[in-house]
């Protein structure tokens, strides 16, 4: 069974042939390339991934990832971005899909943490756009949002949705580290919001993704303090709705991609082989790569 990373970033450095916004960790003259990341993957021994598009939301901005898939199909599928405050972001999603082939898009702000209705949530249409065009949704965003997040997975029960990094949702503000890396030096672990992303497992649509740990973890590899969040969510959730991610470039340097691909033994050292099998690929391969 083919092994997939399930969230890796990928971006040039920023050029009139790749244009996109630049940011603290993605400066202008940073660069993360699929020919890093393929060398990475081959040492490694994994097949494929999923490129988590994080350079801006506009069309010409996904033209570095929209290359990546279309020079190495049999490796790569990718996500967007949509501005959900866009007077009509379903519109924008459609010609996103037109124009790029992504299978899925990640989103964070998903409207009022407040809102006593689905419908009143401005990430609705998104999600109704999504569920028609079968897109899956990757959720990125503050412990604050919880409810929507609970209220989406209800209505759209069709729309494949993955939360990102263990499912930590931050309370607190990130930096960024002296190797480059996202860090939350004060999140607390577990995150007060866990108890009810364990619940979420009785929304079938709902995945997680194993990543993130050296982000939020306050001890090196191989974040030991997180092995028991990483247990909980298997006992939850099972292997069949895991997903294990490198979360790339960001872990190249420290700890190192190989040692990301060895977490899942480290934090799972009992598990079957298959069950494994299905953490880092198969139960990827039930949601991505559709059309490869």
């Amino acid at each position: 069974m083919d092994k997939v990373d399930v969230h890796v970033h990928v971006f040039a450095r920023l050029s009139d042939e790749y244009p996109r916004e630049v940011s603290g960790l993605a400066p202008a003259d940073k660069e993360g390339t699929a020919e890093q990341l393929l060398r990475e993957m081959d040492a490694a021994g994994i097949d494929r991934t999923v490129l988590i598009e994080m350079n801006g939301t506009r069309i010409e901005y996904h033209k570095y990832v929209a290359h990546c898939v279309e020079k190495w199909p049999n490796r790569f599928t990718a996500t967007g971005l949509v501005d959900v405050n866009d007077p009509d972001p379903s519109a924008r999603l459609r010609e996103l899909v037109e124009a790029t082939g992504i299978e899925g898009i990640r989103i964070g702000d998903l409207g009022d943490p407040g809102a006593a209705y689905v419908e009143d949530l401005k990430s609705y249409t998104l999600f109704q756009c999504a569920d028609e065009l079968g897109i899956n949704i990757n959720i990125y965003t503050g412990s604050v949002n919880i409810s929507c997040v609970e209220m989406l997975a209800e209505a759209f029960p069709k729309v494949n949705i993955s939360l990102d990094h263990l499912s930590v949702m931050p309370s607190t503000s990130g930096s960024t580290d002296r190797w480059g890396r996202p860090r939350f030096d004060n999140e607390p672990l577990p995150p007060p919001t866990y108890p009810r992303v364990l619940d979420m497992v009785r929304f079938p649509n709902v995945y997680i993704k194993v990543s993130g740990e050296y982000a939020f973890s306050k001890v090196p590899w191989p974040y030991e303090d997180m092995r028991p969040m990483v247990e909980q969510i298997y006992q939850a959730y099972g292997p069949g709705r895991m997903m294990w991610c490198s979360d790339s470039p960001w872990i190249l340097k420290e700890p190192g991609y190989q040692r990301l691909v060895d977490l899942i033994d480290e934090h799972l050292p009992s598990i079957s082989e298959d069950e494994k099998d299905q953490i880092m690929g198969g139960t990827a391969l039930k949601i991505w790569f559709k059309n490869k």
